[in-house]
């Protein structure tokens, strides 16, 4: 393990807490990951949140289908990068969009406004084929 990595993410999570200082974190030791913290459902809180440092150098944050990882964690850019993209949603600023074919989600992509329209920043994606036809969208958004 870097050993640089976990005082990182540690770091990392202690300044969502400062800009969020309600905000009830809590670690899961037993998680397979380097670090895992759960944000439950809370005032302020929609949905549950996930986040953590796998394999040595990657930031993950995952709600609802979506789920990016930012690295390496050593690049305080992306760390910031990733500080920001959960404080954006996490203060409703962002938000996930998935679509769904049928009733199974093929992708969610994380936006952040931008001069008065969306901007992706991130996707998830799982494989599927274009059946059924019936797409329908899901906004996920903590606002």
């Amino acid at each position: 393990m870097k050993l640089d990595s976990l005082p990182i993410a540690r770091k990392a999570l202690a300044e969502i807490e400062a800009r969020f200082p309600w905000l009830k974190l809590i670690e899961d030791r037993d998680a397979p990951v380097e670090l895992g913290v759960t944000i439950p459902v809370q005032p302020r809180i929609k949905q549950e949140i996930w986040l953590c440092l796998q394999n040595y150098d990657e930031l993950h944050f995952s709600v609802g289908h979506f789920c990016l990882g930012w690295f390496p964690c050593t690049d305080p850019e992306r760390v910031s990068e990733y500080v920001d993209a959960v404080c954006g949603f996490i203060g409703g600023e962002s938000r996930v969009i998935e679509q769904y074919r049928g009733d199974r989600c093929v992708k969610a992509r994380l936006q952040v406004p931008d001069q008065g329209k969306w901007k992706t920043i991130g996707t998830w994606t799982r494989f599927s084929l274009p059946f059924p036809w019936r797409v329908t969208w899901n906004e996920v958004r903590n606002a």
